[in-house]
C-alpha cells in the first residue's frame, strides 16, 4: 500500500475518535483572499502579481505562475514572467499555527491536508507532497486554471513542539508571522518553522461583488455564491471600504455586517464610491488598523495571530493606494474552497481577509493617457528609459571617452549593480535608480494590478496606443495551453 495512503488513513481514523478522547488541540489559520474588480462588479484576470516575495528556501512548484513586484520593464529582465488570464483571485499567505493543549508535553505527531478548489497551491513550506495537475510535471506553456482545477498539500508524519530552529531570513513578509507564541513544527525532511505556509492562485469569484453606479455614484454590493451549497451561515460580521491616497492619506468607512444569499440579483448594501477631502484625516490609519485587530481577535484569532496578519500585509494592505473593500471571509465558504483535515482532535479557527481591489475614475484616466500616447511617444520613452537605466548599471555605454578609469567605470558597475537589487526585487521604486519617462510613468501609477489593467482595457476597447505600448513593454499576457492531466499527478 502507498505509504502516504496509509498514513492518511490513519489521521481519518484518529480524527474520528470520539469526543473526550483526547483533548482538543487549538489550530489558529489566517490569510488573505484577494481580488480584482472593475465598475461592473466583474473579476479582472491576470492578477497573479507577487505582492510579498517570501524568501528563496520556499518551495515552489512553478517559477513561472507569479509576476515580479518589480517596476523595472519585462525586456529589462531574462526570463521575464506573464499575466496568466485565468487568474481572478489569490490566495496569499495563509499560515497555521498549533497550540497543543496545556497537559502535552513532549514532540506530537500529526498530518494536515490543504486542497484549493478552483485553484493552484504553488508555494509551501516546510515541505509537503504537492498535487497540482497540469502544473505538475507540464513540459510545455502553463496550462489552464479552471473552476474545477483541484490542487492540494499534504503534510505526512509533521513533528510538533519541538525547539527547532527556523531558516534565517530578514523577509519581513517571512519573519512577521513568526512573532507569534506558537508550537514549532518539523516535517519529516528536518525542515522547521513556527507555522505551516502555503500560497496559490485561483480562478475563482470573490464571495461578494462590488459594482459602481453610474448614475449615482455609489457602490452595490450583492453575493456571488454560485457552486456553494445552499443552507449554510454566510455572514460578512465585520467590512470596511478604504482609501489610500499617494503620500498615504487614508479614509475609511465601516460597512454593517452583511448576510450573502444565493440570489445574486439582490442588492445588500449600497455606499458612496468616493470619500470627502475631511475624511482623509490624521490617525485614520492607526483606527483602521485597531477596527481590523479587533475584528480579527473576535473571529477567532489570538492577538498576536491577529497582529502577524496586519503586521505581514502593512505594505499591500496600508501602504498602497487604491479603493479597496475588506471583509472577513464567512468560514463556510473558506471551508468550500480551502477544505483542512488535521489528524489532532481540534478547535480550528479560520479567519481569512477578503480584500477587493476595485477600479478607480483615476486609473481608467490613466488608461485613456496611455491609450491616447503615438507610437513615437511610446518608442522615444522606451529609448529613454533603457538608456537611463543601462546607463547606471554600464556607464561605458553612455561615457565613450577613450581616457575612461576601468577601476573607476568597474567601481561605477558595482554601486549600480547594489543600487539596482532592491529595484529589481520590487523593494524601491524605479524612479530611485534611473529618470522614468512620462508614458512609462504613467502606466506605474495604474498600481501594483498594472498590468492586469492595461491588459483588461486592451481587450475591452483596443487602441493603437494600448496596444503599441503593451508590445513595445512586452506586457502581454500568457497564452494557456489545453493539456491532458492526470488526477494523480502530483510532487
Amino acid at each position: 500500500m502507498n505509504n502516504s495512503l496509509w498514513t492518511w488513513g490513519a489521521v481519518l481514523l484518529l480524527a474520528r475518535l470520539p469526543a473526550g478522547a483526547e483533548e482538543k488541540w487549538a489550530v489558529h489559520e489566517w490569510g488573505t483572499f484577494t481580488s480584482l474588480q472593475d465598475e461592473a462588479g466583474a473579476a479582472i484576470g491576470g492578477i497573479n502579481t507577487d505582492d510579498e516575495p517570501v524568501p528563496p528556501f520556499v518551495h515552489r512548484l512553478d517559477d513561472s505562475v507569479l509576476l515580479s513586484p518589480s517596476e523595472v520593464p519585462p525586456p529589462f529582465n531574462k526570463g521575464a514572467r506573464y499575466a496568466h488570464p485565468d487568474v481572478t483571485m489569490r490566495l496569499e499567505t495563509p499560515v497555521i499555527y498549533f497550540h497543543p493543549p496545556a497537559a502535552v508535553t513532549g514532540l506530537q505527531t500529526a498530518c494536515v491536508r490543504v486542497k484549493f478548489q478552483g485553484g493552484w497551491l504553488t508555494e509551501f513550506y516546510p515541505g509537503a507532497e504537492a498535487a497540482a495537475p497540469g502544473l505538475v510535471g507540464r513540459t510545455n506553456g502553463i496550462p489552464h486554471l479552471l473552476a474545477d482545477t483541484e490542487s492540494s498539500l499534504t503534510w505526512n508524519g509533521l513533528q510538533i513542539g519541538g525547539d527547532w530552529p527556523g531558516t534565517e531570513t530578514s523577509a519581513h513578509v517571512w519573519t512577521s508571522p513568526r512573532a507569534v507564541q506558537a508550537a514549532s513544527v518539523q516535517t519529516t525532511n528536518g525542515e522547521s518553522e513556527k507555522f505551516l505556509f502555503y500560497r496559490g492562485v485561483a480562478h475563482i469569484n470573490a464571495p461578494l461583488k462590488v459594482s459602481r453606479d453610474a448614475h449615482s455614484g455609489e457602490l452595490l454590493f450583492q453575493s456571488q455564491l454560485e457552486g456553494l451549497p445552499e443552507g449554510q451561515p454566510l455572514k460578512i460580521h465585520s467590512l470596511w471600504l478604504v482609501d489610500i491616497q499617494p503620500g498615504g492619506k487614508t479614509a475609511f468607512r465601516p460597512l454593517p455586517p452583511l448576510a450573502l444569499e444565493h440570489n445574486s440579483r439582490n442588492y445588500l448594501a449600497h455606499t458612496p464610491a468616493e470619500f470627502g477631502p475631511g475624511d482623509f484625516r490624521a490617525g485614520n490609519l492607526d483606527q483602521l488598523k485597531a477596527a481590523l485587530l479587533a475584528a480579527l481577535v473576535a473571529e477567532g484569532l489570538f492577538d498576536d495571530e491577529a497582529r502577524a496578519l496586519l503586521n505581514t500585509w502593512e505594505l499591500s494592505y496600508f501602504k498602497s493606494t487604491g479603493l479597496r473593500v475588506f471583509f472577513l471571509v464567512p468560514r463556510a465558504w473558506t471551508d468550500f474552497y480551502l477544505p483542512l483535515e488535521i489528524s489532532r482532535p481540534a478547535e480550528i479557527s479560520r479567519v481569512m481577509v477578503g480584500r477587493i481591489e476595485l477600479v478607480t475614475p483615476g486609473q481608467r484616466n490613466l488608461l485613456r493617457e496611455i491609450a491616447g500616447f503615438s507610437t513615437n511617444e511610446i518608442s522615444q520613452g522606451a529609448g529613454q528609459l533603457y538608456t537611463n537605466y543601462f546607463g547606471r548599471l554600464f556607464p561605458a555605454m553612455i561615457n565613450k571617452s577613450s581616457e575612461q578609469d576601468p577601476v573607476q567605470l568597474s567601481r561605477q558597475m558595482e554601486q549600480g549593480n547594489r543600487d539596482v537589487a532592491p529595484v529589481y526585487a520590487g523593494q524601491k521604486p524605479l524612479a530611485s535608480f534611473a529618470a522614468v519617462p512620462k508614458t512609462y510613468q504613467t502606466y506605474l501609477d495604474l498600481g501594483r494590478f498594472r498590468n492586469a489593467l492595461i491588459l483588461n482595457a486592451a481587450e475591452a476597447h483596443p487602441t493603437e496606443g494600448l496596444t503599441n505600448f503593451i508590445a513595445t513593454y512586452r506586457l502581454q499576457a500568457c497564452r494557456p495551453v489545453e493539456v491532458s492531466v492526470s488526477l494523480s499527478a502530483s510532487r
